[in-house]
């Protein structure tokens, strides 16, 4: 697997970038978000690029496509989990919206919002919202986008899932407890995970009720 590609920036336009590393010439697909970021980039700075990768390889060739940052490549990889949506429109979509935005939409399932962006319309965006409302979510912590099992609470995922299986909605759980760890470090620093464990589960319960 190719994580990413490291070397000098060649050229770049609103769809493509060619990045130079190791005496071979990478043309990445890539968002115009990222398009603009890379073309901001000034002297010194073309010469250390550094783009994250994912190869799409089909019988009649192969693709590359490249992403500024871990959250942008993290989206597009959950949109093309989505039901007809290839890394093609999945990537026209990255470049009709921050990721930041997308994410806020998707965790208010404002299908007006999202129906605006280049290569979304109205049922295509509810079949999104649908799929991936409780994968990708903030955190109160620090509000970026990230997957629940990576979540800020991964230590205590168990609890997370137990509480998600009596009912309660994914995001939620995952604020309230992140919530309660931030607020309580104190007690969780002195005390048994297997006590932390028992505290968080039941003052999740009284924030959640």
């Amino acid at each position: 697997m190719i994580n990413a590609i490291l070397g000098q920036l060649v050229c770049v336009n609103a769809q493509s970038a060619v990045i130079l590393a190791s005496n071979i010439e990478f043309e990445l697909i890539i968002s115009s978000q990222t398009a603009t970021k890379l073309s901001n980039l000034q002297g010194a700075e073309r010469s250390n690029v550094r783009l994250l990768a994912w190869l799409q390889h089909k019988e009649d060739g192969m693709t590359l496509f490249g992403f500024s940052d871990e959250e942008e490549r993290r989206l597009f990889l959950e949109l093309i989990k989505v039901s007809g949506i290839g890394p093609k429109q999945a990537m026209k979509i990255l470049s009709g919206v921050r990721v930041r935005d997308f994410i806020a939409a998707l965790d208010q399932s404002d299908v007006n919002f999202l129906s605006k962006i280049p290569g979304l319309g109205s049922k295509t965006s509810q079949k999104i919202i649908l799929a991936l409302r409780d994968t990708l979510v903030f955190t109160q912590e620090d509000a970026k986008p990230q997957n629940v099992a990576k979540g800020a609470s991964r230590k205590y995922q168990d609890i997370i899932d137990a509480l998600v299986e009596m009912g309660y909605e994914k995001k939620k759980v995952m604020d309230t407890v992140a919530t309660l760890l931030k607020e309580n470090g104190e007690y969780v620093a002195s005390h048994s995970q297997s006590a932390v464990e028992e505290w968080l589960f039941r003052s999740a319960v009284v924030g959640l009720s």
